[in-house]
């Protein structure tokens, strides 16, 4: 099946914004070329125009761009209002661990987590990775392990909830 080109098809706004809504997780350009019948070059136009308008219209919440991946996600400044109603990913003891740790340290060489936590690691790693807790960056040839922002809202949550934090 060939692609249609933008002239001869029209992306209906209303259709991408269902996508996004119900996708679980980030969508790829190709994912979304696929889903719409569309070549990737010509969805390029179609995506900014269409993320600039949906950005500029909704306040709390955006479409956001990162590695190549789209997702709907909350508005920085509107996440305080929603933290305590967002259910978390449930998390075993020892990816709660490496959360602390990361919290604590700010940052960790993947082979000192592993030195830490045992060779089980990786599949936590894998896992607080793909639910957005953790980034991971190659720096000099080894890979560190970064803690995400929504990784520090899940801990002040768990805070209040459990009154922790004081």
């Amino acid at each position: 099946m060939s692609r249609r080109s933008s002239s001869e098809k029209t992306i209906d706004y209303g259709v991408l914004e269902a996508i996004f809504f119900s996708s679980p997780r980030p969508i790829s350009k190709d994912r979304l070329a696929k889903i719409l019948d569309i070549s990737k070059k010509d969805l390029d136009g179609w995506l900014t125009k269409f993320m600039e308008e949906f950005n500029r219209k909704h306040k709390g919440v955006k479409i956001a761009r990162r590695r190549g991946y789209y997702y709907l996600t909350i508005v920085d400044k509107y996440l305080e209002y929603v933290i305590n109603i967002i259910e978390p990913p449930p998390l075993n003891n020892r990816q709660k661990l490496v959360i602390a740790y990361l919290y604590k340290n700010k940052e960790a060489y993947l082979k000192d987590l592993r030195s830490l936590f045992g060779p089980y690691i990786y599949r936590d790693i894998k896992k607080l990775r793909k639910w957005g807790f953790i980034s991971i960056v190659t720096r000099d040839k080894k890979k560190m392990v970064y803690l995400r922002p929504e990784a520090e809202a899940y801990i002040i949550r768990r805070r209040k909830t459990y009154n922790l934090g004081e």
